[in-house]
């Protein structure tokens, strides 16, 4: 944990914490930059993701915007304007109205799928990926924090959240979000992103090896029973990722070159 939140604090360190990150033009001149003078998050950032699931991300992060009580209103109502107002105080409210969920949103959606959060489950999920520290989530750290973890190979990205998104992506059935999910929920975006080729082991990591119940209904699972093969999941591929940095030997393509 520690050294995840070091490395956290270090890919932060080359940019400012504000509400924007950067304005229009200068995202635009730094789009421009060779890709050695990018910050890792701008490389991350500049990571394109399916259409598919960019439209379900953007419907679930809404969902999640819906369920947030009316924070705007209250802050406006604390700071009317008034002809002594500073530059700072308009800045202030102008970030107010820029739409964000907190940890009152994701309360209240697990509450519709059935799910108790254990002690400060929903606060870390926050605090993981919260790049302002106003302990809210605003779009641009939605998005980062699912580009970093779908393309994350070392497996030490928190995914508390990512996973909890993940599933309501899948759960996000035309208008509404169910409080379970099928196979068949889950097939268009699994295929988008892992292939055909994959496609069979990842639901298999999903459901298991029985994709039916024994009456021979299709399976569903909670979210629940979902984040348990979930973190039994990140657990199998970090372990094996150490199994094989501690099998590789580097002396071995040493001795190779040296032949050459």
């Amino acid at each position: 944990m520690q050294s995840t939140q070091k490395n956290r604090e270090e890919n932060n360190s080359s940019r400012s914490r504000s509400e924007s990150p950067l304005s229009q033009e200068e995202q635009e001149r730094r789009k421009k930059l060779p890709v050695y003078e990018r910050t890792l998050e701008e490389k991350i950032m500049s990571k394109k993701i399916k259409a598919v699931e960019k439209d379900r991300l953007i419907k679930v992060f809404n969902a999640l915007i819906q369920l947030e009580p009316k924070r705007v209103e209250q802050e406006t109502d604390g700071n009317k304007t008034t002809e002594g107002d500073t530059k700072l105080g308009k800045q202030k409210r102008k970030k107010s109205n820029e739409p964000k969920f907190s940890a009152k949103a994701i309360y209240a959606m697990m509450k519709k799928l059935k799910y108790n959060p254990v002690g400060d489950e929903v606060e870390r999920m926050i605090w993981e990926i919260d790049e302002d520290l106003d302990e809210q989530i605003s779009w641009y750290e939605f998005q980062l924090m699912f580009k970093r973890c779908i393309k994350d190979t070392s497996y030490l990205e928190p995914r508390g959240l990512f996973n909890f998104v993940q599933f309501l992506m899948y759960a996000y059935d035309k208008e509404a979000i169910k409080n379970t999910i099928t196979v068949e929920d889950t097939l268009e975006l699994l295929y988008v992103r892992c292939g055909r080729q994959n496609l069979d082991g990842e639901i298999f990591k999903i459901f298991g090896q029985d994709e039916k119940t024994a009456d021979g209904q299709e399976k569903e699972i909670t979210y629940f029973e979902y984040l348990a093969q979930m973190k039994k999941k990140d657990f199998n591929n970090w372990t094996e990722l150490e199994n094989k940095k501690k099998k590789y030997d580097p002396s071995k393509e040493q001795n190779l070159s040296k032949k050459d």
